[in-house]
């Protein structure tokens, strides 16, 4: 009898849980944005930064315009930064591989890559060789809940699930980089990219909190 209910107060208490929980990670508030990623610097050390056009489309299909897409540039090397960001709704980040096939770029290689950050510690991005009409390039994309990186999409979203469950509100980020490869050199490539994270990462917990 005793173990009964014990089951019962633990049943119990895991449909209340997800009675709460469920509704409260589907459901996605009107954007309230107070943190704007417009606000990255655009002189990073030696790189210097450039806005790039968005398509229209492309806001209206993310639900968000809180998001930079830029060039920046150090003597002949050029890196493509993506962010897109927000406070309180889940939906902005996803995989861009639903992107790319989707506008007809060839994903020709994943892989995952350790990358350094500004402070010393070290996080998986996703890697992917893609390829369409004119260059290679090399990108590298991760995740970010609140302070937490993962390059895993499922993990992202959980963790911003649990902390709504706690009743704390935790951003939604997808960090996106990518250089154009001369021969498929991802060596080089690879390095250009880490050189600048490595860098850019010291504003991470500033401008996208």
């Amino acid at each position: 009898m005793k173990t009964k209910n014990q089951f019962i107060v633990i049943l119990s208490v895991l449909i209340i849980t997800l009675a709460i929980a469920v509704p409260s990670y589907l459901f996605v508030p009107e954007a309230k944005e107070s943190v704007k990623v417009s606000d990255f610097p655009m002189a990073i050390g030696a790189w210097q930064g450039k806005d790039l056009p968005v398509d229209e489309r492309a806001y209206e299909i993310l639900e968000t315009r809180n998001l930079i897409l830029r060039e920046y540039a150090k003597g002949n090397e050029k890196v493509y930064f993506y962010i897109i960001y927000s406070q309180d709704n889940r939906k902005v980040s996803h995989p861009p591989e639903v992107c790319f096939e989707g506008s007809g770029i060839t994903i020709v290689k994943k892989d995952k890559v350790a990358l350094e950050l500004a402070d010393g510690s070290r996080i998986l991005a996703n890697e992917l060789v893609v390829e369409k009409k004119g260059p290679t390039n090399l990108v590298l994309y991760w995740y970010k809940a609140g302070n937490f990186y993962t390059d895993n999409y499922l993990k992202q979203q959980l963790s911003i699930a649990l902390s709504r469950l706690r009743f704390k509100p935790t951003s939604s980020a997808m960090i996106r980089l990518s250089v154009e490869m001369a021969s498929n050199d991802t060596k080089n490539a690879l390095a250009d990219i880490q050189s600048f994270v490595k860098e850019a990462s010291a504003y991470f917990s500033q401008v996208i909190p």
